[in-house]
């Protein structure tokens, strides 16, 4: 479950200039919230910095003592996106343990919130693809979009309408097990959707929702519920 909040919660955008601020989203499933994640972004015209803090919420929090931050450092190149730190650390129980990331001998890929910078660089709606390491496997994410779509059928908090990406993960390398990819193997249409919408107050788009079909329990949803300390540099 971890895996598809974060692919999830680091899919936003807008381009790549001078700007910070931070988002509030919202996990929700079998009409609970199950998550929150707080999200700082800071950006200038050679690097850039993400954390991503999420943790349990609602009745999973009385199961699961789980919280996690995830931070990543790197820079902007011509063609690319160079990770420089790629952190994540899980608390469970009681228990910290810290993974770090090494993409020196990684070339082409990116961790998954390099992956929302590179969509801060979309200047148009179209197919992108990405290949993204996360310590344990090699995978290409594939978004394909879908056209626009009304919002308020998602989440009656939300209103207008938004860009939508179907989303297809494929593992090239490394762990293939887990619920998330085994429903994006089986699933004949793609399981996982984004919503990207124009933000003037950050100049360009963010994601204000995402929804992952889990077949036998239903969608999962991420909503942002907030936007909030925007500071154009």
């Amino acid at each position: 479950m971890k895996t598809f909040f974060y692919v999830l919660f680091c899919f936003f955008s807008l381009p790549a200039f001078a700007v910070s601020f931070d988002s509030v989203y919202e996990a929700k499933g079998m009409n609970m919230t199950l998550l929150s994640a707080d999200m700082s972004i800071a950006s200038d015209n050679s690097s850039y910095a993400i954390e991503t803090h999420s943790y349990a919420r609602g009745i999973l929090s009385l199961f699961i003592d789980s919280e996690t931050i995830f931070q990543t450092k790197g820079l902007y190149q011509k063609e690319d996106l160079k990770v420089l730190d790629s952190v994540m650390k899980n608390k469970n129980d009681g228990k910290i343990r810290t993974t770090r990331q090494n993409f020196e001998e990684k070339a082409g890929y990116i961790d998954y919130q390099s992956a929302l910078i590179e969509l801060m660089r979309l200047t148009d709606e179209k197919t992108q693809t990405f290949l993204i390491a996360d310590g344990k496997r090699d995978m290409e994410v594939v978004l394909t979009y879908e056209g626009e779509k009304d919002l308020s059928l998602l989440d009656s908090s939300l209103s207008g309408t938004a860009q939508a990406y179907s989303v297809r993960v494929t593992v090239i390398a490394g762990k293939k097990k887990g619920w998330f990819f085994k429903r994006m193997r089986e699933a004949k249409e793609s399981p996982l959707w984004l919503y990207l919408q124009n933000d003037e107050s950050v100049g360009g788009k963010t994601l204000v929702a995402g929804t992952f079909d889990t077949g036998i329990l239903g969608k999962l949803h991420i909503i942002r519920k907030e936007l909030k300390n925007v500071q154009n540099k």
